[in-house]
């Protein structure tokens, strides 16, 4: 596909007199080929009078002005026309390169081409995404280039002195640079963690010039007020001069100026010069064109303060290549898409389609939906790619989102493909509030919300927590900390802004801790078999796949609609009647593309129906002999269960060699697990792969000072061994946090679930108590297999709650002195997981909750049963 030949710009859902006026105002929402000259590279090439010029003139002057200007040739004695041919092979450089013009990495490639040199620093414990460029050619010195990323929502840009160098250092990493500085005061200089960690610290430390957080670095060579690194292109980065022997002179270093932000990305000053070198780019080779169908948008509804859009993608089946996944027949697709609003990135995100093989003929149709501000112009940069053959296509298409919904997809959009969102963000616009959600998939305790406030009028913000005002505030920053659930659990804030009179403004709400994975609905609340009347509190949970939306739901009694919801927490107060003889509750969820679920409790019923009073506790048990090897031989009758003293009769019993897992592997990464980490990685990929199959699911979690998911629920094992193998050491200990937060990634699935958690010592960062995680892990019916590294035989409180955490939940604690041994600690996991018994009984299910102890022996004498030692109702 040709630099300036992207897909046409249709204005979806506008009034003709609004597109009209938009267009004349907006490069968005211009004609794609004016569009993308402005805004796409060969803009970069005018000067500040011409871009203003440009932007004033009407759609006819402009599409003379880009005619005029690609006509030129402005080496005229060769067959090609330098300039037109130089901006195609930059644009495409910059476009297969990188996502977004935007990116100051495209705009460096379009203006100066590929650097001599570039070094991705690779440190994620120390630094934000960062990067050095060096541009230059012998015999004059090469210049070295900080690029970085500010935030995860913001493109990658130039890093200037007046940024300061903690600009590129991740705030955890500040902390403990600062806590090591405080520490060594009046003992000499302070260890550098940042380069005990990363290997490159050094090496960012001689490009800025700045030692750590602060202070020269004693010396870089200095010429004209700038200074250089004198390398040749035979060199590395690596060879940059450790600086002069005078540090007493201050060091001018910079050679950007803030000024003008940088003079690399100033204008060419002679376009001929630059369009002989640009002519001879050499590209990599570019992969194969995917074919698309038109690609439709449309608004089907509002959602408070925004507006969904939605974008139909349609791929002939034919274009794709084949594979196998599962022993089936599938095609895998990625969608990577940026939007940017106001020439800033508003979000950007990667969507993976993995779906069954087209028939012949068949179009495969990709649904992607975000939620955008209305009456605000948008582009939308897309990428398809062919995971399988490599093919892909790139579309740019601007539009303007209207103040009502336009419905246009309708049933092609129900039946269309929904993917795996991989990275989400979001904006904010006038006179409004946005509530960004939190980073993480669950959120414990209190939650920090700071929302994004925006105009002159809103001068109050009220917190609500499920529709209960907590606090308020009334003056910047308007940010708290709400109080949550005491366990986690679906809950919905809501902010609420206000002008002086206490007219409300703008609002915005997210919910947290949302069960993500095959969707059905449950009903907690009334108990089935509880034979109450009158006022009855009903409570149901909602597990939603990814990219689905909760429409409502519905609480019936009798099959009589009692109560609709439309937001959660999804409970009420019901009516249930005393003299009916048969009462039964009910809970229909119902989603935004029309599928429901529904589930029932029996409150009372007749004789025949005495059934729906019991419900099936299952117990998965494994068995060891005196000297601790796994026992596959027993049968029904060896075992005796009680529940509460009271003897069980079992109602199943198999050996679960082959049944589906629903594994989660937790790890610690505070700083103390630096020399181990390695090798605990490894044995954790290991491990995953290993066990793993394509009927099961894992997940990773790491911990630091908080946990944070690396691979959420899957079906892929290599890609969260992959994950796993990608995190650093840093932080302190926050165990019983990431207990919690791993074991609620555990409510969407069902059957054989089991965690395992490897740390090398006590808790000390956690908000959560141990004595909530301990009744967290025995509410959630998930072994839990914790592994001990390092710990002494004086660590009584680590061990501790290490062993009462694997016993209480069935399964088992490992200590072991050295990384090593993970391997065949991972081994005994992976065999036991795949030997165990599932005992399951029917037992009364009480109108009261609380804890309910089990015990289960074996008959046979010698042989030890391990199983949860109870369970919550």
């Amino acid at each position: 596909m040709r630099a300036l030949a992207l897909a046409a710009v249709l204005l979806a859902g506008v009034s003709g007199a609004a597109a009209a006026a938009a267009q004349d105002t907006d490069p968005v929402l211009w004609p794609e080929e004016q569009r993308a000259f402005f805004q796409d590279g060969p803009g970069l090439l005018l000067s500040d009078e011409q871009r203003s010029a440009f932007l004033a003139m009407d759609e006819a002057a402009r599409g003379a002005f880009v005619r005029e200007l690609l006509g030129r040739d402005p080496v005229p004695g060769t067959p090609d026309n330098e300039l037109l041919l130089g901006i195609e092979r930059r644009r495409r450089l910059a476009t297969q390169t990188f996502p977004s013009p935007l990116d100051v990495r495209a705009q460096l490639l379009f203006l100066r081409g590929e650097p001599a040199e570039r070094r991705i620093i690779d440190c994620a414990a120390g630094f934000r995404p960062l990067e050095i460029w060096v541009y230059g050619t012998p015999p004059e010195p090469l210049r070295p280039l900080v690029v970085y990323k500010p935030d995860t929502s913001e493109p990658f840009r130039i890093w200037l002195p007046i940024d300061a160098k903690r600009a590129l250092y991740n705030p955890g990493m500040i902390g403990l640079m600062e806590d090591a500085a405080r520490m060594s005061r009046g003992r000499g200089a302070p260890r550098r963690l940042d380069a005990q960690i990363c290997p490159d610290a050094r090496l960012v430390d001689r490009a800025t010039g700045i030692a750590g957080l602060g202070g020269p670095e004693s010396g870089l060579p200095e010429e004209d007020g700038e200074v250089v690194a004198r390398i040749t292109l035979d060199s590395t980065l690596d060879d940059l001069p450790e600086g002069r022997k005078d540090p007493g002179k201050p060091v001018a270093f910079r050679w950007v100026a803030p000024d003008d932000r940088a003079r690399v990305l100033e204008r060419p000053k002679d376009l001929a010069a630059w369009a002989r070198e640009a002519s001879l780019t050499k590209l990599p080779e570019e992969p194969r064109e995917l074919e698309l169908g038109s690609v439709e948008l449309d608004f089907p509804r509002r959602q408070g303060q925004r507006m969904a859009v939605r974008t139909l993608i349609p791929v002939p089946g034919g274009a794709l290549q084949v594979t196998t996944e599962k022993s089936k027949p599938a095609v895998h697709l990625t969608v990577t898409a940026v939007v940017e609003q106001g020439g800033q990135v508003f979000e950007d995100l990667r969507v993976r389609y993995r779906l069954p093989e087209p028939k012949q003929g068949e179009v495969v149709a990709l649904l992607l939906e975000r939620q955008l501000r209305p009456d605000l112009p948008f582009l939308l940069r897309l990428k398809v790619r062919d995971d399988v053959s490599g093919a892909e296509t790139r579309i740019a298409r601007g539009f303007l989102v209207p103040s009502q919904p336009v419905v246009r997809l309708g049933a092609a959009a129900r039946t269309a493909a929904l993917g795996q969102i991989i990275v989400p963000e979001g904006g904010v616009g006038k006179n409004s509030i946005v509530l960004p959600p939190p980073p993480d998939q669950v959120v414990l305790n209190v939650w920090r919300a700071d929302p994004l406030v925006n105009g002159e009028r809103i001068v109050k913000v009220v917190f609500l927590v499920d529709g209960q005002s907590q606090l308020s505030r009334t003056r910047p920053p308007y940010s708290a900390e709400v109080r949550l659930a005491s366990f986690p659990k679906e809950q919905t804030v809501r902010v609420e802004g206000y002008d002086e009179n206490g007219e409300l403004v703008a609002a915005d709400e997210v919910v947290i801790n949302r069960a993500r994975g095959t969707f059905r609905v449950t009903l907690t609340e009334p108990k089935a078999g509880s034979k109450l009347a009158g006022k009855v509190r009903a409570r149901a949970e909602v597990v939603v796949p990814e990219e689905r939306r909760v429409e409502s739901v519905d609480l019936k009694v009798n099959d009589v609609v009692v109560a609709t919801l439309t937001a959660p927490p999804w409970e009420a107060q019901i009516e249930v009647p005393a003299r009916e003889e048969i009462v039964y509750v009910s809970a229909v969820a119902k989603l935004d593309d029309g599928s429901q679920a529904e589930d029932t409790q029996f409150l009372r019923a007749p004789a025949n129906l005495e059934q729906v009073d019991v419900h099936l506790v299952e117990l998965y048990t494994a068995v060891t002999d005196g000297a601790g090897n796994l026992v596959q031989d027993l049968q029904a009758a060896d075992f005796e269960v009680t529940e509460g003293g009271t003897a069980q009769a079992l109602s199943k019993f198999e050996l679960v060699k082959n049944l589906p897992l629903n594994v989660g592997l937790v790890l610690d990464t505070s700083t103390s697990m630096a020399s181990s980490l390695a090798e605990a990685q490894r044995a954790a990929s290991e491990f995953l792969t290993k066990v793993v199959t394509p009927r099961d699911r894992c997940f990773a979690l790491g911990f630091g000072s908080r946990p944070y998911l690396l691979m959420p629920p899957t079906d892929d094992a290599e890609a969260v061994a992959q994950a796993v193998e990608g995190v650093r050491a840093v932080g302190a200990t926050a165990l019983h946090d990431a207990l919690v937060t791993a074991l609620y990634y555990f409510r969407a699935g069902q059957g054989q679930r089991a965690l395992v958690l490897l740390s090398d010592g006590d808790d000390t960062a956690s908000h959560t108590t141990y004595e909530r995680a301990l009744e967290f892990a025995q509410r959630s019916g998930v072994t839990v297999y914790s592994v001990g590294l390092g710990l002494s035989a004086l660590d009584f409180e680590a061990r501790g709650k290490l062993t009462q955490l694997a016993e209480t939940s069935g399964g088992r604690a490992f200590f072991i002195s050295r990384a090593e041994e993970l391997e065949a600690v991972y081994g005994r996991i992976e065999e036991e997981l795949r030997s165990r018994y599932l005992l399951a009984y029917q037992t009364e299910r009480a109108e009261e909750g609380g804890f309910r102890p089990v015990d289960v022996k074996v008959k046979k004498r010698g042989l030890k049963a391990r199983t949860a030692r109870g369970y919550y109702p």
